[in-house]
């Protein structure tokens, strides 16, 4: 790996360093970029239906990008849940009306963006971490 987070990536999961390194403003500095990167969609028309911090890249500097990374959602199978027998959804990060009537529109972004807001002041913890997906 090249590149000036090569040795972040190398890394691996930095959860309990960012922890004890992150302050207050870091942390809004951190949101407030996510907030930004779903207003620039909306003003474009889109619905990112997958609003999460599993979805951030977060570089140098705490900057932070909105990205959909669905080639990696196998990783995070206990993030998702299986409908139908085919479908997964993020049921955790979901609206009752997304997951009643599948369903994604700005205001359900909105919804996944207060549940990001929870990872992220929570340090990475799962949403509803005590129940399962079908609870």
């Amino acid at each position: 790996m090249h590149g000036p987070d090569a040795a972040m990536l190398r890394a691996g999961d930095m959860s309990q360093e960012l922890q004890q390194q992150l302050t207050k403003e870091q942390l809004m500095k951190i949101v407030i970029q996510i907030a930004s990167g779903l207003e620039y969609l909306a003003s474009q028309h889109f619905v990112h239906r997958d609003v999460a911090t599993r979805n951030c890249l977060v570089g140098a500097d705490l900057v932070v990008k909105l990205g959909d990374f669905g080639m990696s959602r196998d990783i995070y199978c206990t993030d998702y849940y299986k409908v139908d027998g085919t479908a997964i959804i993020p049921v955790r990060w979901m609206p009752p009306e997304s997951i009643m009537y599948r369903t994604f529109t700005v205001e359900s972004d909105v919804w996944s963006f207060g549940v990001t807001l929870w990872e992220v002041y929570t340090y990475g913890k799962q949403p509803w971490f005590e129940y399962s997906n079908i609870e």
